[in-house]
């Protein structure tokens, strides 16, 4: 089994909820639908993440990217963060391979921190 690093964790994270998000949104489920984000279970040690159980509420997914500034908001919504940073450095005009990869890394970063938000809030609300 490879290990898993805690940027590579908040890629698999967030194309996941963005993943499920367009899928319910295609199958035109109501806006209110939940999106339970759960990975499948390996055989673990005790050197293995941790994972939990999240849901969130689709209609939030789209308050959460818009939470981010312009272009942490483009980068989550065009999944740049999934591909290399030359596309996003072509795509917005960024000479700097640094700068793109550093504005990827943040955009990833304060989506994962957006969600973790949401959901201890859910749950202080239930």
């Amino acid at each position: 089994m490879k290990a898993v690093g805690p940027y590579h964790y908040k890629v698999w994270f967030i194309g996941n909820v963005l993943d499920r998000y367009e899928s319910s949104k295609s199958r035109s489920k109501k806006p209110g639908g939940k999106l339970l984000l759960k990975p499948k279970r390996e055989k673990s040690s005790l050197r293995d993440a941790y994972f939990v159980d999240a849901v969130i509420y689709t209609v939030d997914i789209e308050s959460l990217i818009n939470k981010l500034e312009y272009p942490l908001n483009e980068i989550i919504m065009k999944r740049y963060f999934e591909r290399d940073a030359g596309t996003f450095m072509r795509d917005y005009g960024i000479d700097s391979r640094r700068e793109a990869r550093r504005l990827i890394v943040r955009a990833v970063n304060k989506f994962f921190n957006e969600i973790e938000r949401y959901g201890k809030a859910l749950k202080k609300a239930v």
